[in-house]
């Protein structure tokens, strides 16, 4: 599977700096014409090569499809370039920049957004439009395409988040396997009683050196609320930190989970390059993760293993974040015909079905099968809800919750390790404005 390092979407590059590598003023390669996406017979027998940048995180669910692609077209092969994670925003905008971009981009889904806002990807809305499974598609990730009702792209891969369980910690501990916490109150109650079974067990662990793991697997606590931490419409983002009461909330929980001992003490020190090994270890009764790690656990191990989808601090509300990859075309692609026609064949059931084999989720929920059902029991739940998930539609996601040492991770790390919680979020509410104006600038 990819290294959960890579999964948990440390992305470095400032939004800021995204405007200046697409080259909005200065030494610009000029505007590309716009795609005729209605030309007769548009992604359909097109021939040639697609040039196809894949990000390494999904890259490996990419060659599945790339390698079925060219074995069933004579005429059209496409070529896929894994590119790294911490590079991928970078590359594409400067080659973007130099009017050399490629044909077709998987990119992080919460990064979509950037390249729309600049306007350099083609805008596909009657092709998405006429797609037969429009809607079976993920709505967070197709709500990431989308601007003033136009879509800009389609969902490629999932990656949802969710908090699992050992099923045989539970029984140890003298809860009910088949009834996982539901509240931050029972997550509490259950850690502490499997905590208390001692020899280096414990009830929760989490990635705290991890900006990008934290936003995966935290917001969707705080979105099971209704609530966010960044309001408005791209382009015009608000820090809400000061009076968020469930943001409150569950920095308290993180907060009495590290300082009552509940959380595994290499929580404090994970920066996702290990994220996980602990509870696939059997050591941890609660865990929030992706399903990667869960792809290529013994099945031994799975079948003693529970999910269940983020609660809202008071329960009554769950929610999951609906990460992953979407696929975009540049507006300067040299073969945007084909790059559609790839773009339809990925999503078809037959590809999205393969998506469990590297560690992620189809993007449509349609593909549950019985047959599907029995193979990736974990998958399938994660599908069944779709609708409850969410991915924040903003530009400023990476100054704001992946920069290397941003106000999301020092916010967390005060409140958490430090137990400033009062004066985390006080110090969060400015720090986020800041961010957000430099995200914007």
């Amino acid at each position: 599977m990819p290294t959960a390092s890579i999964r948990c979407r440390r992305i470095s590059l400032l939004s800021a700096a995204i405007g200046a590598a697409l080259g909005l003023a200065g030494c610009a390669a000029p505007a590309p014409s716009a795609i005729n996406v209605s030309a007769p017979g548009f992604g359909n027998n097109a021939t040639g090569v697609v040039q196809f940048w894949d990000r390494s995180t999904t890259s490996p669910f990419g060659k599945l499809i790339v390698d079925r692609f060219n074995a069933t077209h004579k005429n059209l092969k496409v070529v896929l370039t894994p590119v790294q994670d911490t590079q991928y925003v970078t590359k594409l905008a400067t080659a973007i920049r130099a009017g050399d971009p490629p044909d077709l981009v998987g990119i992080d889904d919460i990064n979509s957004q950037l390249f729309i806002y600049h306007k350099v990807f083609t805008d596909l809305t009657a092709l998405v439009n006429a797609l037969p499974e429009k809607s079976k598609l993920s709505p967070g990730a197709l709500n990431l395409t989308t601007e003033n009702g136009h879509y800009y792209g389609t969902p490629y891969v999932a990656d949802m988040s969710v908090l699992w369980y050992s099923k045989t910690l539970f029984r140890r501990a003298g809860l009910d396997p088949d009834k996982p916490p539901a509240s931050y109150a029972q997550i509490l109650s259950d850690a502490r009683k499997i905590t208390a079974l001692g020899h280096g067990i414990y009830g929760f662990a989490f990635a705290g050196r991890c900006e990008g793991c934290l936003g995966f697997t935290i917001l969707p606590d705080i979105w099971a609320t209704h609530k966010d931490l960044l309001n408005g419409q791209p382009g015009h983002e608000t820090a809400f930190i000061q009076g968020n009461a469930p943001l409150r909330q569950t920095l308290t929980l993180y907060r009495q989970l590290w300082a009552n001992g509940l959380a595994d003490p290499e929580s404090q020190v994970e920066t996702g390059a290990t994220w996980g090994l602990n509870f696939l270890a059997g050591k941890i009764g609660m865990m929030p993760l992706g399903y990667g790690p869960m792809a290529t656990a013994p099945a031994k191990f799975r079948s003693q293993a529970g999910m269940t989808l983020f609660p809202a601090p008071s329960g009554g509300a769950t929610a999951t974040f609906d990460g992953g990859a979407n696929f975009g075309i540049p507006t300067g692609a040299k073969n945007p015909s084909g790059a559609w026609e790839f773009i339809k064949f990925a999503l078809q059931q037959a590809q999205q079905s393969l998506a469990p084999s590297a560690g992620f989720e189809p993007v449509r929920n349609d593909v549950l099968t019985p047959q599907f059902r029995a193979k990736y029991p974990f998958v399938a739940a994660m599908l069944e809800n779709l609708s409850r998930g969410h991915a924040p539609k903003t530009i400023v996601y990476n100054t704001t919750f992946n920069q290397p040492g941003g106000p999301w991770l020092n916010m967390f790390t005060s409140a958490v390790f430090d137990g400033n919680i009062a004066a985390a979020i006080r110090a969060g509410q400015g720090a986020f404005t800041t961010a957000i104006d430099l995200g914007k600038s």
